[in-house]
């Protein structure tokens, strides 16, 4: 996704800093007969760190490390967000038109992260967010909304585009429900085809898919469409894959 190297995962930092630090600190007590650290106090000394440092990439930063600063006070161990700062940093890079902080508007609201919970106006900055770019997020984000009708009313038809949008720029749960959509027909004709071609598309990211999930089942789609595919299906799907390098 855009910004990717800067708006990684907050978790997967904070958890891999955990993992390092609980292993370094028993080595410690192991070799040196120092005390066994107390996990909770580690995890904590991570947060705090990593919201340090953050938070002084944003004083000394950009619209990117403004909304990197956002992201990590909402993603942070609940104890620890700060939804009304990530707000302020949020808004400083979405005044400038920066759709990942207009995103990330949208997700407090959506979430009732110290405001009311309010879909409708979710909705709105994520299509703002979409409305100045291509951005996957946001698209994918319109496209829940419309799927689910969640702050707009339920439409398989406008979900569509902007899962396609998503789904081109990477993401990769858009790409497995526009499957789903094309393997049943949804706001599309059915198209198994196409299906097919989207799973495939979504497989090397299946943990992350069903993490996101844990009822989507690539594979397990996959497999399903390739029974239901009469031969020649098969071979224009698998003629299509290759040309596109898969």
């Amino acid at each position: 996704f855009a910004d990717a190297g800067i708006l990684m995962s907050f978790r997967f930092i904070f958890w891999s800093a955990v993992v390092l630090l609980i292993i370094s600190a028993s080595a410690g007590w192991i070799f040196f007969g120092t005390h066994e650290p107390d996990p909770e106090q580690v995890r904590q000394q991570i947060v705090r760190n990593i919201l340090e440092t953050a938070r002084k990439q944003a004083v000394d930063g950009n619209i990117q490390t403004w909304t990197a600063y956002g992201r990590a006070l909402i993603e942070a161990p609940k104890s620890m967000q700060d939804p009304k700062a990530a707000m302020t940093w949020f808004r400083k890079a979405a005044d400038k038109g920066y759709p990942p902080a207009q995103v990330g508007i949208g997700d407090i609201y959506a979430n009732g992260l110290g405001v009311p919970e309010d879909h409708y106006r979710a909705t709105e900055w994520y299509e703002l967010a979409a409305r100045l770019s291509r951005y996957p997020e946001a698209h994918f984000k319109l496209g829940e909304a419309y799927f689910r009708g969640i702050g707009v009313p339920q439409d398989y038809g406008a979900a569509v585009p902007y899962y396609r949008t998503a789904a081109a720029g990477g993401h990769p749960v858009a790409r497995y429900i526009l499957g789903s959509m094309y393997e049943a027909g949804w706001g599309v004709d059915r198209d198994l085809i196409k299906a097919w071609l989207l799973y495939k598309r979504a497989m090397p990211d299946a943990a992350r898919i069903t993490k996101h999930e844990e009822t989507y089942d690539v594979a397990g789609a996959v497999t399903r469409i390739e029974r239901e595919m009469n031969r020649s299906q098969r071979e224009a799907a698998a003629k299509l894959l290759k040309a596109e390098g898969g």
